[in-house]
């Protein structure tokens, strides 16, 4: 090998095993640092996303309790009417599912009494309820329901009722209904429907046996052309536990349909009526249902819910109580995260 050969394999060689050493344990600081900002990133994201899921399902809760109580209590008229133009022609008109005429009503138990409801709950209607979460009931045109106007003057009560309907848009048969004028209203069950026209139908309401059926045949009264008739129904809002899961959740019962969950993870519900005892269309107290002296003077509510991650998560055991609406609910003791949604709505057919 020549002097030059020799020269250039004597200087070219390798990293040593300290040089190696170093680069890998670089390396590794390099990696775990960009392992730690990834773990950062997914734990910040997972919890972003599940407060996200917290506020969004509080939201959820209030909006549809909301959206039905604002027409508690529609008939049709500007102003809201006395008892004595009101009539209810419904078999077991004072039974919760019936009482239409009354746009709202609730149930109270706190926390620890074993379910003990004040008043006495219907429990076949409202069944396994949470033994201490209120319940609260809307009586409600509800949105999306079709509205029908009399194209005739009732003049005799107790011949069937000929309205305007929308094309293609059915009257509901067996579905309670109410007619209504600024002069007063009557709630029947349509019997029998006749469509001789797309845009016109004639209504039936003979007396009828079974629940809910019709009293008399009489709608009581004569009403004018223009006469609202829209379908109303009873919706039971309360928290029950998932027969299968065991997780706490928001139910809603319509009328005779099967209860339906609708959010998950609605932990507790307290409900407090406000109460006009002197006429002037305020509210003078906020009361539990248990205190309430008369459902017709109840013009407003407050509702409070307590909404609870669906998982666990981090070290921190919630040891916090809960105020909802002056009721102490807690301590978990579990790793859940939990957010209060508070307001208040005003019965706005009822408080005009």
């Amino acid at each position: 090998m020549s002097r030059a050969g020799l020269s250039v394999a004597r200087h070219a060689h390798g990293f040593s095993l300290v040089e190696l050493m170093v680069a890998m344990t670089l390396s590794l600081v390099l990696l775990a640092g960009a392992l730690s900002i990834l773990y950062t990133s997914k734990v910040t994201y997972t919890q972003n996303e599940r407060i996200a899921r917290l506020q969004e399902a509080g939201r959820t809760v209030v909006e549809l309790i909301l959206r039905d109580a604002r027409a508690a209590g529609y008939v049709g008229c500007s102003r809201p009417l006395s008892p004595n133009d009101y009539v209810n022609g419904l078999n077991n008109s004072a039974t919760l599912l019936w009482n239409l005429g009354q746009p709202l009503f609730g149930f109270d138990t706190a926390p620890g009494a074993g379910g003990v409801w004040v008043p006495a709950l219907d429990a076949a209607n409202v069944p396994n309820a949470a033994d201490d979460s209120d319940i609260v009931v809307v009586r409600s045109a509800r949105q999306g329901q079709p509205v029908f106007r009399t194209t005739a003057p009732v003049t005799n009560p107790l011949l069937p009722i000929q309205v305007r309907r929308a094309t293609d848009v059915p009257v509901p048969v067996n579905t309670p209904l109410i007619i209504s004028d600024c002069r007063g209203a009557s709630t029947f069950v349509a019997t029998a429907v006749a469509t001789p026209t797309t845009t016109s139908a004639t209504i039936a309401h003979a007396a009828s046996a079974g629940t809910p059926g019709n009293a008399t045949a009489s709608v009581t009264r004569g009403f004018e052309i223009g006469a609202l008739v829209t379908p109303v129904q009873t919706i039971v809002y309360y928290v029950r536990n998932d027969p299968v899961t065991g997780l706490p959740a928001l139910w809603q019962r319509v009328g005779t349909a099967p209860p339906q969950p609708l959010i998950e993870g609605v932990e507790n519900m307290q409900i407090t009526y406000g109460e006009d005892t002197t006429g002037d269309q305020l509210a003078d107290s906020y009361v539990s249902a248990d205190m309430v002296m008369n459902w017709a003077n109840v013009i407003s509510f407050s509702i409070a819910i307590l909404v609870r991650s669906e998982e666990e998560s981090g070290l921190d055991v919630d040891t916090r109580q809960y105020d909802l609406l002056g009721t102490k609910v807690g301590a978990f003791n579990d790793r859940r995260q939990r957010s209060v949604f508070t307001t208040t709505v005003t019965l706005r057919n009822v408080a005009t």
